[in-house]
């Protein structure tokens, strides 16, 4: 069975985009490879704020979702959330946040309400801790 999960990019803008991942979105999974990526775009001396969400994540994206790519990210051109995710990852500040998102939508109502629900500092993912199997934060 699938983990699946979603990715919001805060860009500087204040714009949103939003990614779809089918399979591995729990904490070591998904949470791992965005917390590696962010540490390496602000090892190049990047501000993740100012990078393209396709440079943070990149080599990941593609064009279309489907299950033969059940591993790659697909940006949701709708910009809404899938309704079946069990995990939501935002990116903003060049900080890193997670919610398990069972029940979500029935706390939230727009996106601007969906960010401040889950950018507060106790779903705050660290960057200098490795993320480990089994870890539940």
């Amino acid at each position: 069975m699938s983990t699946r999960s979603n990715i919001i990019v805060v860009k500087s803008d204040g714009t949103l985009d939003q990614f779809y991942h089918h399979c591995d979105g729990y904490l070591y999974g998904v949470g791992e490879e965005l917390r590696k990526k962010m540490i390496y775009s602000i090892g190049m001396n990047h501000f993740i704020k100012d990078v393209p969400p396709e440079d943070i994540l990149d080599g990941e994206l593609m064009d279309t979702s489907g299950y033969e790519y059940e591993h790659d990210l697909s940006l949701n051109g709708c910009n809404s959330l899938h309704t079946d995710i069990e995990y939501l990852y935002i990116i903003k500040d060049c900080n890193l946040y997670y919610v398990h998102a069972w029940g979500l939508y029935e706390k939230v109502n727009t996106n601007s309400e969906l960010i401040d629900f889950v950018c507060k500092d106790e779903n705050l993912l660290p960057l200098d801790k490795p993320i480990k199997r089994g870890d539940n934060r």
